[in-house]
C-alpha cells in the first residue's frame, strides 16, 4: 500500500511540476515585462490555481481621519507577528479589481448599477450627502484607475482601444512613496481569463509598517515623475516650468517611425505620361480604383511590375529603389508621415509661427488648436494648463491617440487629472477643445457641432502644386451642442456617426450646405470662409518642406498623393485644423460624384486641373 501512494503521489508531483512548467511559458512575457522575480512563480501559480487572496493574513486598512472624525485617507500596515522578507517567495498576493470598464461606457454603467456607485463612493471616500455621485466617480477615479491594453490579433481598431480597472479596497488603499516597499502590476491569468493585480514584496517590512509603492514606477527622469504625480501631489508647475514649445530634434522624428530610402540625387529620369503612345497602366489595392477610373487613357494592370502608376493603400518606404530602379510613379511622398501623425503634424504647423502669448496665453498659428504631446511635454502641459486656470480661460480639452482614427480612445475633458492618467493607456496629443464650435441646425436635433472634410491633391512639393477638390463631405453630431459635465456622450462632442449611432446618421451634400450655411449665418459667407479654409492646406505644406527628412517632407518628382483634411470652425468662422489623413475612405465621394476617381487622376498624373471640381491653392 506504502509503494502504491508513493507512486501516485510522485506522479501528482511530476504532473503539477508540468503545469507549474505549462504556467510559466504561458505567463513567462507578462512576468519578465512586469519585473516579478521568477522564484515568485510557484506560489503565484498554486495561489491562481487554488484562487487563494490571503493579503487580509498580512496586511489591513488603516483609516486615517481629521480633526472632525472624518475619513480623509487610507494605508495599508503589515499586521501579525512577523516581519515580511523580500526573499521569502510566498510574499507575492492576489489583487482582485473592483470594476473594470471602457471611459465611454462609464457613465451608463453605473446608472445601471447602484450598489457598484455604494461600493465605488465609500472607495474613494465620497461624502454620503454628495448630491450626484456618479458625477463625483467620474470626477475622482483618475486617482485610483489602472490601465491594460490586451492584444488582439486580427483585431479590430475597437479592439485596441485600452480597459481602465479600479483595484479592490486593499489595492486602492496603497499609499506613493519615494521609496516604496512592494510593488504592483496588472496580470492576465490565462488560467481562467481574468484580471488581477499582482503584489509582491521588494523591500522587508517591519511589523506595524505601512505598505507603499511608486505610482509612477519605471519613470526616472525627475520633472517628468513630478508631473505625473500631479493627480495625488497637485503640484504647481506654473512657477518652474515653462510652457512655450521648441522644435524637437531630428531623433523625435526617427522614433519609433519605419525608416525611409531616398534616392541619391535627383537626376533619375521622369516619365512624361501625357506622351505615352499607350494607354497609362495602374496597379492599385483600392477596389474603387478598379471600379471609377473610367477614362480611358488608363488602363488597369494585375502585376505591379507592369504598372506606370502604383496606387496603394499600404505605406511605401523604398523611394531610393523607386526611382532607380524603376520608372513608376507611386500615390506617397517621402516622409509624409510629418502631416499624417498627429503629433508630427503639430510640430510642423507651429513653424514659422509666433511662441504661446504670455498675456493672452494664444497660441499660433490661430489656425491650429494649441497642442501638446503627453510623452515629451507632459510637464510643459501641465503648466499651461495651470496658467490658462489661473486666468480664469476655458480649460476644455481633447485627448487623443497617436495611431487611432475613428475618435476611438479619444476624449474630452476638463480634468486636469483625467488628461495625465489618460498618457498611461498608450502615446497621445492633447488640443485645446474648440468650446465655442460653430453650430448648424438640424431640423431633427437643434444646433449641432459639425466638422468638414476636404481631399487635397498634391502634385508636386517644389515647386508647390497643391489642389483642393472643391467637393467636401460633412459630418454632423446627433445631439445639441452643450458644455454640461456630460461629455462622455459621444453624439453631442463627436461627429464620426458612421461607426456607432448610424441610425441617426444625418447626410448632406455639399451643393445643400453652403445656401443653408449662408443663411443660417447671418455674419458670415461661405466663399470667405472657404478662402481662409484654402489658405490654411496651402500654409501647412509650405511649412511641411522649410526642414529636409525625416523633419519634413521631401520632394520627388515620381510621388503624387491625395490626403483628406479634417478640420471645423469657430463661432466667427474660424478654421481649426483637426488631422490630415493618408488615402482616405473615398467610398462617399466616389458615390456621390461619379468623376471623383477620374479627376483625380487627371489632376494627378495628367496636370489637368481645369476641370469644374479641382481649384488650384498653390499660390497666394
Amino acid at each position: 500500500m506504502d509503494m502504491n501512494y508513493n507512486h501516485v503521489e510522485h506522479g501528482d508531483a511530476l504532473e503539477n511540476r508540468a503545469l507549474l512548467n505549462s504556467f510559466i511559458e504561458l505567463h513567462r512575457s507578462q512576468l519578465q515585462l512586469s519585473n516579478v522575480p521568477n522564484f515568485f512563480y510557484p506560489i503565484l501559480f498554486h495561489k491562481l490555481q487554488n484562487q487563494i487572496f490571503d493579503a487580509g493574513e498580512y496586511f489591513s486598512i488603516v483609516e486615517v481621519e481629521n480633526d472632525e472624525g472624518e475619513t480623509v485617507r487610507r494605508k495599508v500596515r503589515v499586521t501579525g507577528e512577523h516581519n515580511l522578507l523580500k526573499t521569502d517567495p510566498s510574499m507575492i498576493f492576489l489583487i482582485d479589481h473592483a470594476y473594470t470598464y471602457r471611459i465611454n461606457n462609464i457613465r451608463n454603467e453605473l446608472e445601471q448599477l447602484p450598489q457598484l456607485v455604494e461600493r465605488l463612493s465609500h472607495l474613494m471616500l465620497i461624502r454620503t450627502d454628495e448630491e450626484n455621485k456618479i458625477d463625483a466617480i467620474i470626477e475622482r477615479m483618475w486617482k485610483f484607475n489602472h490601465t491594460y491594453t490586451l492584444a488582439v490579433d486580427g483585431g479590430s481598431a475597437e479592439d485596441r482601444e485600452p480597459y481602465w480597472y479600479i483595484r479592490d479596497e486593499f489595492g486602492s488603499a496603497i499609499e506613493h512613496s519615494e521609496q516604496p516597499n512592494v510593488r504592483m502590476a496588472p496580470f492576465l491569468s490565462m488560467m481562467d481569463g481574468q484580471m488581477y493585480t499582482l503584489l509582491w514584496v521588494i523591500d522587508d517590512i517591519e511589523c506595524d509598517d505601512s505598505v507603499t509603492v511608486d505610482y509612477v514606477c519605471g519613470t526616472r527622469d525627475d520633472l517628468l515623475r513630478r508631473a505625473k504625480l500631479v493627480p495625488w501631489t497637485d503640484d504647481d508647475l506654473t512657477e518652474d516650468v515653462d510652457y512655450q514649445q521648441t522644435e524637437p530634434d531630428e531623433q523625435y522624428f526617427n522614433t519609433g517611425r519605419e525608416s525611409e530610402t531616398l534616392p541619391s540625387s535627383d537626376t533619375y529620369p521622369v516619365i512624361d505620361l501625357t506622351k505615352l503612345n499607350r494607354t497609362i497602366k495602374v496597379f492599385s489595392d483600392v477596389e474603387l480604383v478598379h471600379n471609377h477610373l473610367l477614362d480611358k487613357r488608363f488602363q488597369i494592370v494585375d502585376n505591379q511590375s507592369d504598372a506606370d502608376i502604383v496606387f496603394s493603400r499600404k505605406h511605401f518606404k523604398d523611394f531610393k529603389k523607386l526611382c532607380e530602379e524603376t520608372q513608376q510613379f507611386i500615390n506617397q511622398y517621402p516622409f509624409e508621415n510629418v502631416i499624417n501623425i498627429k503629433d508630427l503634424l503639430a510640430v510642423i504647423c507651429r513653424r514659422t509661427s509666433p511662441l504661446i502669448n504670455h498675456e493672452t496665453l494664444q497660441s499660433y498659428p490661430l489656425w491650429l488648436p494649441t497642442t501638446f504631446n503627453l510623452t515629451y511635454e507632459l510637464s510643459k502641459f501641465i503648466s499651461y494648463f495651470q496658467h490658462r486656470a489661473n486666468n480664469d480661460l476655458d480649460n476644455h480639452w481633447i485627448v487623443k491617440p497617436f495611431n487611432l482614427a475613428r475618435s476611438i480612445d479619444t476624449h474630452v475633458t476638463k480634468n486636469l487629472n483625467e488628461i495625465i492618467r489618460l498618457a498611461d493607456s498608450g502615446p497621445k496629443i492633447v488640443c485645446k477643445y474648440i468650446d465655442r464650435p460653430l453650430l448648424f441646425h438640424r431640423e431633427d436635433s437643434g444646433l449641432v457641432k459639425f466638422d468638414i472634410r476636404y481631399v487635397v491633391i498634391l502634385r508636386s512639393l517644389e515647386p508647390l502644386k497643391v489642389y483642393v477638390y472643391e467637393k467636401f463631405w460633412l459630418r454632423f453630431a446627433n445631439k445639441p451642442y452643450s458644455l454640461d459635465n456630460n461629455y462622455d456622450d459621444y453624439q453631442v462632442h463627436f461627429t464620426v456617426m458612421n461607426y456607432r449611432y448610424a441610425q441617426n446618421l444625418k447626410k448632406i451634400t455639399c451643393e445643400e450646405f453652403v445656401p443653408l450655411f449662408d443663411k443660417q449665418q447671418s455674419n458670415l459667407k461661405w466663399s470667405n470662409v472657404q478662402e481662409n479654409i484654402f489658405a490654411m492646406i496651402r500654409q501647412v505644406f509650405e511649412r511641411a518642406i522649410l526642414r529636409k527628412p525625416p523633419c519634413g517632407m521631401a520632394p520627388c518628382s515620381r510621388s503624387r498623393a491625395i490626403y483628406a483634411v479634417d478640420l471645423m470652425l469657430d463661432e466667427n468662422g474660424q478654421p481649426y485644423l483637426l488631422e490630415m489623413n493618408f488615402m482616405p475612405d473615398i467610398e462617399r465621394a466616389c458615390l456621390y460624384y461619379p468623376t471623383f476617381i477620374d479627376d483625380i487622376f487627371r489632376t494627378l498624373f495628367l496636370d489637368e486641373s481645369s476641370n469644374s471640381n479641382v481649384v488650384d491653392i498653390s499660390s497666394k
